[in-house]
């Protein structure tokens, strides 16, 4: 009986001993986020994807510690539609966000990200761009769900002339300064920041602007190659010709220049991306911060003789994605297929925040700590701006259907054409390929609530039909390149 007593009291004590040093141990850091975000930047813009014509030194630091996806889309190749879904893993379809026009978040009720992480305790602050309603808040309303919006200096980026000067040239410094100062203050709760850069986002306004203009270089051998994929052999769908026939009389020099003025760009956007991470650095944030990096879209670039964005192909639709939390170790993802509506989950994860059940996208922690986990099988976008159209991205394939107008389908074979060039849709060998992509998007149609056009496989010549509410472009002036 003594014995046991003894025993019964070792363990008493050796569990209050446990007590009392768990309550003397420091608690858990709280875990901070940085979100960066560029605007209108594509995939490949990054010296560390092994792009020989840009130079993103910030950028490939990041990515040197951290995990950067291959295989990452945006959900709607235009600003608002596609930051709508970054802020609420929602998709835009979801969320009534079809263009640039008067797009806005208040009212949807949709948590949004700054919503989430402020009711969590955070402290939540958002310096730059946002476009959900107004652009630059800063100079604006001053209002933001969720977030407090950091002042900006300087003037106003929506009176800027867009003919002599940027936007982004004009508003991008005095983004990163109000990220810096918020970066050198003390804060009592953990933070979410999110620093969003309009640059590369100023070739909208080539060849018209001055300043873009003047960034030309002297001697014409530096410039880089036109697109590989310039010009099509194959007939576009009528939904896309209009944009290709637009600039149809640009020479070979014209494209070139185009490019080059769009890669100094990004360089320029991720300048200020190095200021904000070498502030960040300098205040000794790394052990406690994961930064996230993406942009909202890509940029056509001349591909298919297009610029700009609203367009499924892969420069509009791929955008770049780095996540590097604290200690991770650096990676390259070309395998998993990731999304605009990861983001949210993914920083949710990270700050120990119960994500809801809302939420379409998942938590990208997983992947980038290498754990072996089932995964999706594609990826899907949309666009309703430039031609409704959807967009479905496998392993191997591409499949885009549009609900109006003639040859409305395109099916690609991403591994033997990079570039997009050669339709496949009406190649027998493929006609399984074919039908399983087309059932992957009425999955998709059907899980999201999607009322895009029924009448799949389209059918040339037939009166068109647009299932659910008309919204395209060519229904409604947008204002798409703000």
């Amino acid at each position: 009986m003594t014995h046991l007593i003894t025993l019964v009291g070792c363990a008493l004590l050796m569990a209050s001993l446990a007590m009392l040093r768990a309550a003397d141990a420091p608690a858990k850091q709280p875990t901070n986020i940085l979100f960066l975000i560029t605007d209108q930047q594509t995939v490949s813009a990054l010296s560390c994807a092994g792009n020989p014509h840009v130079k993103t030194p910030n950028l490939d630091r990041l990515a040197a510690r951290g995990v950067r996806f291959e295989k990452s889309y945006c959900t709607y190749p235009l600003c608002c539609p596609s930051r709508g879904s970054l802020f609420t893993s929602r998709m835009p379809h979801e969320l009534g966000i079809y263009d640039n026009a008067d797009a806005e978040l208040a009212g949807k009720g949709v948590p949004t990200m700054g919503e989430l992480f402020r009711a969590a305790g955070y402290e939540t602050a958002y310096a730059g761009k946002w476009h959900l309603k107004a652009a630059f808040p800063s100079f604006k309303s001053g209002r933001m769900p969720g977030f407090d919006v950091l002042p900006l200096a300087g003037r106003d980026p929506h009176k800027v002339d867009k003919d002599k000067e940027g936007k982004g040239l004009t508003v991008d410094p005095n983004t990163a300064d109000a990220a810096i100062k918020f970066l050198r203050q003390p804060h009592q709760k953990p933070f979410l920041l999110v620093a969003s850069v309009l640059n590369p986002h100023d070739i909208c306004e080539y060849p018209e602007c001055a300043a873009l203009q003047k960034m030309l270089p002297d001697d014409p051998a530096k410039l880089p190659p036109a697109r590989p994929n310039l010009r099509d052999a194959d007939t576009l769908p009528s939904a896309l010709r209009q944009f290709a026939r637009r600039h149809a009389d640009w020479t070979e020099r014209q494209w070139c220049e185009y490019l080059w003025i769009y890669y100094r760009l990004v360089e320029i956007a991720d300048a200020e991306v190095g200021r904000v991470l070498a502030a960040f650095d300098r205040a000794g944030l790394s052990s406690s911060t994961v930064v996230m990096f993406t942009a909202d879209h890509g940029e056509m670039m001349g591909s298919h003789q297009m610029v700009t964005k609203q367009k499924l192909y892969e420069e509009a639709a791929a955008v770049p994605l780095i996540v590097a939390p604290p200690a991770s170790k650096p990676a390259v993802d070309s395998q998993h297929f990731v999304s605009g509506l990861d983001i949210l989950p993914t920083l949710l994860d990270y700050a120990g925040i119960a994500a809801p059940s809302s939420l379409e996208g998942r938590s990208l922690r997983p992947l980038v700590e290498g754990k072996a986990v089932p995964w999706r099988e594609y990826v899907a976008s949309e666009c309703s701006s430039g031609g409704d159209a959807r967009m479905i991205r496998t392993a191997r394939y591409k499949y885009i259907a549009f609900a109006s107008g003639e040859d409305r389908e395109q099916f690609f074979d991403m591994e033997k054409d990079t570039g997009e060039m050669k339709n496949l849709i009406a190649d027998s060998v493929l006609a399984g390929e074919v039908a399983r992509h087309r059932g992957l998007l009425q999955q998709w149609l059907q899980d999201t609530k999607d009322t895009f056009g029924k009448e799949l496989p389209p059918t040339k010549n037939k009166k068109d039909r647009a299932g659910g509410k008309k919204r395209s472009g060519e229904a409604r002036k947008s204002k798409n390149n703000q």
